[in-house]
């Protein structure tokens, strides 16, 4: 075996970036995963920002190691091609609107009744069962119905921002892959497969899990702050900060972590500190002189004191003297800066790849280790519609059928592939 999934064939209906992102993990893990594109191409290999025909940042980094089939599911003869991929398929992935799933014949009722042994993996904005099931939604969508939005307390000109940083759709993403494997394993030991469910809502709400904790005669200023001041505050357009510190006095357990556990400005820059256990705060206290006992019995008053103390010297200093004292600290880092961090190349977390089109990227290397089996970031990306004709000629289409559905536009095919075409990555650490 060359990965935990190796043998394994996905066939993804995605879009956008939960189920690619899952499957490219799948991809990672040794599956074979064969994307399966509408004739127009992914909605990610179109913008403005073309860095080839068909090709954008977006699309590289969620479908690498994949190939790629188009097809027109609205063509009366899509669903021969459809069925015996299916039939060849060990996990089924989809993502499209629900209204899109069941007028294609891509529900799990419609899979199984194909294949059985198929482990299906739906993925939708807001679940199945509620009054707002069925709803369209993306990640901004779910970030602000979820509470998420407000949660990550970032705000520009007086309005929650919404980032780069997608988290109900990677985390969804992340959610959706362990599901796929907790499915399969038990399809080893049934021989059937099932279907397996996840909502950006679901996780948006799992990744706020610290805070949701009603505790019944404990937190009934909840139901005051929901149903009166927040709607006032919001009606008066109290910024975020002023609904947080009327939300904080009303608490009965504000915080109080935050004394040790924050970031603080240092003297050109700003350090994270996270001593979060009781020997950490301890070793905090000796290196920065101060008296341990105060982060217990007075919290703001140690944090006050701490962060004049850290003031006083570089993010460089600091974190040398935390870490020999073992106490978790990190320099507030950019994004940017990650490309070529050492700790990061050394890690195996960026790899460069080798596009035929694009020519050379890094993106994210692999984030999961096996000691025996090890996922591995092995190729780029497909271009579009490149492995329609052979993968057709592999379901058993012969070569007439093949050129037919071709000229009746059911599928679309791109240019031949060559295996020795598709390049591996290149982990090392360039530069350039």
């Amino acid at each position: 075996m060359t990965g935990p999934f190796d043998g394994l064939t996905v066939v993804e209906f995605g879009q956008f970036v939960v189920v690619p992102f899952c499957a490219q993990l799948l991809a990672d893990a040794g599956a074979r995963v064969i994307k399966v594109e509408p004739p127009t191409g992914d909605s990610y290999r179109s913008g403005p920002a073309q860095l080839a025909p068909g090709e954008t940042r977006q699309f590289l980094i969620k479908n690498r190691g994949k190939e790629s089939i188009a097809i027109d599911l609205a063509h009366p003869e899509a669903p021969a091609v459809v069925h015996r991929l299916i039939e060849a398929a060990d996990v089924v992935l989809v993502n499209l609107s629900p209204a899109a799933v069941e007028r294609r014949g891509l529900d799990y009722d419609s899979v199984a009744g194909i294949n059985p042994r198929a482990v299906y993996g739906a993925v939708t904005a807001f679940g199945h069962v509620g009054p707002e099931a069925g709803l369209p939604g993306m990640d901004v969508v779910v970030q602000a119905r979820s509470g998420l939005m407000t949660s990550l307390a970032a705000e520009e000109d007086g309005l929650p921002r919404h980032s780069e940083v997608q988290l109900a759709d990677y985390s969804t993403s992340l959610l959706l892959f362990g599901g796929i494997a907790s499915a399969l394993y038990v399809r080893e030991r049934t021989g059937v497969g099932q279907r397996v469910d996840a909502s950006l809502l679901g996780t948006a709400l799992t990744i706020q899990n610290n805070s949701l904790a009603h505790v019944y005669g404990e937190d009934d200023w909840r139901h005051e702050f929901v149903e009166t001041r927040l709607p006032e505050l919001r009606r008066a357009g109290a910024p975020h900060a002023e609904v947080e510190q009327v939300r904080r006095s009303m608490r009965p357990d504000p915080p109080s972590h935050t004394a040790h556990y924050r970031v603080f400005r240092t003297q050109d820059g700003s350090i994270s500190i996270g001593a979060g256990s009781g020997h950490a705060r301890r070793r905090l206290a000796e290196v920065t002189g101060l008296d341990g006992s105060l982060a217990d019995t007075d919290p703001a008053g140690f944090g006050v004191r701490l962060a004049g103390v850290l003031a006083s010297r570089t993010s460089a200093e600091w974190v040398e003297l935390f870490r020999a004292n073992q106490v978790p600290v990190a320099e507030v880092r950019h994004l940017e800066e990650m490309f070529f961090d050492p700790h990061i190349e050394a890690e195996g977390l960026v790899a460069d790849y080798d596009h035929e089109t694009v020519g050379r990227y890094r993106g994210i290397g692999v984030p999961l280790r096996f000691s025996a089996t090890p996922m591995r970031a092995h190729a780029p990306s497909p271009s579009f519609a490149r492995h329609t004709t052979a993968l057709l000629t592999e379901l058993g289409f012969a070569e007439a059928d093949v050129t037919a559905l071709i000229e009746a536009g059911a599928v679309v095919a791109g240019s031949p592939v060559d295996a020795a075409a598709d390049p591996s990555s290149v982990p090392g650490p360039s530069r350039r």
